[in-house]
């Protein structure tokens, strides 16, 4: 083991670079109280471990989805139940050349995965929503950055998503959701 680092029901690590150092963002989903409201960290190289460098409050973090848009760093966290309300944001954060800042809040339901990718000169994040109350049934949305934020763009119909995955086959786009 190089490195142990402490977590509070950890579900994704997200490795990322960026102004030439790397970090490491960790989505925390709940405490041993099985307290969803709790912090989850950034973490950056030293040159021998990775220390924290800042705390986020998040609700139930499933996925950390970093992303370059118009040369500026974001960071999107998928937050997915609070208590028991699963009707909560998620969040869009900037880089403002020392801390991820709040940029946008975003109405989730469940969410479980964020998936950024481009395609024709627009960028998309899509969210993955797993339940809407106590329905899985719900839609997943895609959303378009529109120069000042994201915008809903397109809304699919899911059922109990828990995953995206964009990709490029034989010249031809695809977003591929995982339902439950």
């Amino acid at each position: 083991v190089f490195q142990t680092i402490p977590t509070l029901g950890a579900t994704c690590w997200r490795y990322f670079a960026m102004d030439g150092n790397s970090y490491l963002a960790l989505a925390n989903h709940r405490n041993n109280n099985s307290n969803t409201d709790v912090d989850s960290v950034i973490f950056q190289w030293n040159g021998s471990a990775f220390v924290a460098v800042q705390s986020i409050p998040t609700r139930g973090a499933m996925d950390w989805e970093f992303f370059r848009m118009d040369s500026s760093s974001y960071l999107a966290v998928a937050n997915s139940v609070s208590g028991t309300n699963f009707d909560i944001d998620s969040g869009i954060y900037r880089w403002n050349g020392a801390v991820f800042a709040p940029m946008q809040s975003i109405a989730t339901h469940g969410a479980t995965d964020w998936e950024y990718f481009s395609m024709d000169g627009n960028s998309y994040l899509a969210v993955s929503n797993y339940m809407n109350g106590d329905n899985v049934n719900t839609d997943s949305i895609i959303y378009q950055w529109n120069g000042t934020a994201f915008a809903v763009f397109q809304s699919i119909p899911t059922h109990g998503a828990f995953g995206w995955k964009w990709f490029t086959l034989q010249g031809s786009n695809y977003l591929a959701v995982a339902n439950n």
